[in-house]
């Protein structure tokens, strides 16, 4: 079971799967982003309902800043749930409430 001080995990992804039921989230984030404080902050209020594994990603390492070119995002954060694209800068809490709880009554 996650706890929710040690929610926002900085080191690699797995090479494995994550383990059924678990919700993978990548937040790409950026020093002095007001924006990403409310993702990561909304991110660690859904966790105490859904089984996330987040990760934090920084927009100049090269996994961010590939990311930045892909989705062609203009500014950070950027949200990522299970390797689909979710959205960037001010985060909707609803929407992602939303896509959360289906995600994980899909069992994903």
């Amino acid at each position: 079971m996650w706890e929710p001080a040690n929610l926002i995990d900085s080191t690699p992804p797995p090479s494995a799967d994550s383990p059924a039921g678990v919700i993978d989230v990548v937040l790409v984030t950026a020093p002095h982003c007001h924006f990403c404080g409310d993702a990561k902050s909304a991110l660690a209020d859904l966790a105490q309902r859904y089984p996330l594994r987040i990760r934090e990603v920084d927009l100049a390492a090269p996994e961010g800043a590939t990311l930045v070119r892909r989705f062609r995002v203009p500014f950070p954060p950027i949200v990522m749930i299970d390797g689909a694209f979710f959205g960037h800068g001010r985060i909707s809490r609803r929407k992602l409430e939303a896509t959360l709880a289906a995600r994980a009554s899909d069992g994903r």
